[in-house]
């Protein structure tokens, strides 16, 4: 994660009286520490299966994507994250924020569709990751759920692994266990459908890390799909769970990433 972090507080460039060939740029800046109470900070990952490219609004105002001269306005659809940088953070001013995301102006359909509202509340010098999650209505063209989940650090130690799984796996049939496939031990039980555990440590993390997700109390895999994970002590690891059961185009997978290190 970042150390400091700048916003641009005003797009202006002035031209001073100053010397022929000088140019004096003059934009302020303002400096923002690491977990500033002024600010509550934010991410977007899309994990809304089938979802078109989307932007995300605060409290009206885009806040994602950008333009290009051939092809019109970018921006993020299924497993994109915002900001594009990762351990990077959107400073948001705490309290209550509305959030929208709409459709990209330069799609073939549904141009600037506002799909996604929510409501959030944060608190100041706190940071956040808001998925957006379930699959995508083709008929009432909405993303219909999300979850804000709270990036609370574990006490890190350089002898340790941490990690913790969200389930955003669609349409499953059973809350999820994560289980260290070499031993069969459950490293995190009973995580429903779009909700996320706490960090928990890994117990012998020197072994090889290939994990399985079985249905929550039995043997029973919730999909084949294993996954190896280079793992490095010290460090803190989210893993999720994603795809829409019996579906061929966005099957049952996993992602993971470094929260903190």
């Amino acid at each position: 994660m970042k150390k400091t972090l700048y916003i641009l507080i005003a797009i202006a460039t002035t031209f001073a009286a100053c010397k022929k060939g000088e140019l004096v740029e003059s934009t302020p800046y303002t400096k923002i520490n690491v977990g500033d109470p002024a600010y509550s900070f934010l991410r977007f990952i899309n994990v809304t299966p089938g979802s078109p490219s989307i932007n995300f609004y605060l409290n009206d105002t885009r806040i994602s994507g950008a333009y290009n001269a051939l092809t019109g306005e970018t921006g993020f659809s299924y497993l994109n994250i915002f900001p594009l940088i990762g351990g990077q953070f959107l400073p948001i001013t705490p309290g209550t924020n509305k959030i929208d995301a709409k459709i990209v102006s330069s799609a073939a359909t549904d141009k600037s569709l506002n799909v996604f509202n929510s409501t959030i509340t944060t608190g100041g010098g706190k940071y956040y990751t808001m998925f957006t999650t379930g699959s995508y209505n083709t008929a009432d063209k909405k993303i219909t759920s999300s979850l804000l989940l709270e990036e609370v650090k574990p006490a890190l130690d350089t002898t340790k692994i941490f990690v913790r799984l969200v389930n955003l796996y669609n349409g499953g049939t059973a809350n999820i266990d994560m289980v260290q496939r070499t031993t069969g031990q459950i490293i995190i039980p009973n995580v429903a459908f779009n909700s996320a555990s706490g960090f928990v440590e890994i117990p012998l993390p020197g072994q090889a890390n290939i994990y399985q997700f079985n249905n929550t109390g039995t043997t029973t895999q919730t999909s084949p799909t294993l996954i190896t994970a280079t793992l490095t002590k010290g460090q803190a690891y989210t893993f999720v769970l994603r795809g829409v059961a019996g579906s061929t185009t966005t099957p049952f997978g996993i992602n993971f990433y470094a929260s903190f290190y």
